[in-house]
């Protein structure tokens, strides 16, 4: 049995089992989440340490709310190495920060879908 990126019944839980408030929530991060990412590639292009630290914070708070623990890791990993001024190997970070989110961005719309 595979895991799942995020899980809907603890989601839904953590939410008071409102499924609106969840739709909400989801919603709301769907719509900032392109942004975070941008952030974070303009940030690792420009090599610079203070951003990419910032950027993947900030992505990483928002996507903990959501139980994805792969993409959290992935976001704490770049975070990391931009607190740490320590560049190298940061696009295959990147990399994989981006693979993850993708497969947390699919599970949150269907997720949204199912709650309506």
């Amino acid at each position: 049995m595979t895991q799942l990126v995020v899980e809907r019944k603890a989601l839904l839980e953590s939410m008071d089992n409102d499924a609106e408030f969840l739709k909400t929530v989801i919603g709301i991060f769907l719509a900032d989440c392109p942004q975070m990412l941008a952030e974070i590639r303009l940030a690792v292009a420009a090599r610079d340490p203070a951003q990419v630290m910032s950027a993947s914070h900030a992505l990483r708070g928002s996507v903990s709310s959501f139980g994805a623990n792969s993409a959290v890791e992935a976001a704490r990993i770049l975070e990391s190495m931009g607190k740490q001024e320590k560049l190298e190997g940061v696009n295959e970070a990147l990399f994989v920060l981006e693979r993850e989110m993708a497969l947390v961005l699919f599970a949150l719309e269907e997720i949204a879908k199912e709650a309506t």
